[in-house]
C-alpha cells in the first residue's frame, strides 16, 4: 500500500532505518476502508501458572470483511514500564496484526514493539557520524558530514526533528564533536563556543 507523505509524516516514525506505523494511523486507514467494528476476546489472562503470558484475539470488520488476529505479551516480549499491562499490550497487537490485514499494510505498528525500542543511549555510537549518509530530505545522499559544512542550521533540525533515532543520535555525537573541537556555528552544553 502506497502511503501518501501528509500520512508518513503523521502516523510513521523510523527507528534503526526501518519504519513502523503508528497504531492511530492503522485506525485513520480502516475508518478510510469503511471499519464497522473492533472487537477483542480474551484467550489467556496472565498468570503465575502460564508464565505471565497474555493471549487476545481481535476482529476487525471492514466493508471489505471480517479480519481476525491474535496477540501475545509475556514479561520477556515487553520492557519493564509495560510489564503490569500485558492483557493490554496483547490486545494491541491483537487489534494492530488484525488491522494491518483488514487495510493491506505491511509495516509493524509502533506500539506493538511493546516499550521495547531501545532508548537513545542503547542505540550504538556511530564512530565516525560525519561519514553517516542521509537516505532522506533535501540533503538525500549527502553525508552529514557535508551538509554540516553547507547548512549546519538544518543538521540541527535533524536532531530534534529525524524520524530515524539513530539519526538523532549521530547528529548529537557530531554537534558534541564539533562543539568541542570548537567549531563557531556551534553551541556547545554551556553556550557558544
Amino acid at each position: 500500500m502506497e502511503l501518501s507523505k501528509e500520512f508518513r509524516e503523521k502516523f510513521v516514525k523510523t527507528l534503526q532505518g526501518r519504519d513502523y506505523v503508528l497504531y492511530g494511523g492503522l485506525l485513520e486507514l480502516a475508518r478510510q476502508r469503511g471499519l464497522k467494528r473492533i472487537t477483542t476476546n480474551v484467550i489467556q489472562i496472565p498468570s503465575k501458572e502460564n508464565g505471565m503470558y497474555a493471549v487476545v484475539e481481535a476482529e476487525i470488520e471492514t466493508q471489505e470483511g471480517v479480519f481476525k488476529e491474535v496477540g501475545d505479551a509475556s514479561p520477556e516480549s515487553v520492557n519493564r514500564t509495560i510489564q503490569p499491562h500485558l492483557l493490554r499490550m496483547a490486545a494491541t497487537r491483537a487489534k494492530s496484526r488484525a488491522l494491518r490485514d483488514s487495510i493491506g499494510i505491511d509495516m509493524v505498528a509502533w506500539e506493538e514493539l511493546g516499550g521495547q525500542v531501545p532508548p537513545e543511549e542503547d542505540i550504538p555510537d556511530i564512530s565516525d557520524p560525519e561519514d553517516l549518509v542521509i537516505g532522506f530530505g533535501k540533503y538525500a545522499h549527502k553525508t552529514l558530514g557535508e551538509i554540516m559544512q553547507r547548512d549546519p542550521g538544518y543538521v540541527e533540525w535533524l536532531g530534534q526533528n529525524a524520524r530515524d533515532e539513530a539519526v538523532r543520535k549521530a547528529v548529537k555525537q557530531l554537534l558534541f564533536t564539533e562543539a568541542s573541537l570548537g567549531d563557531p556555528r556551534v553551541e556547545g552544553p554551556g553556550g557558544p563556543t
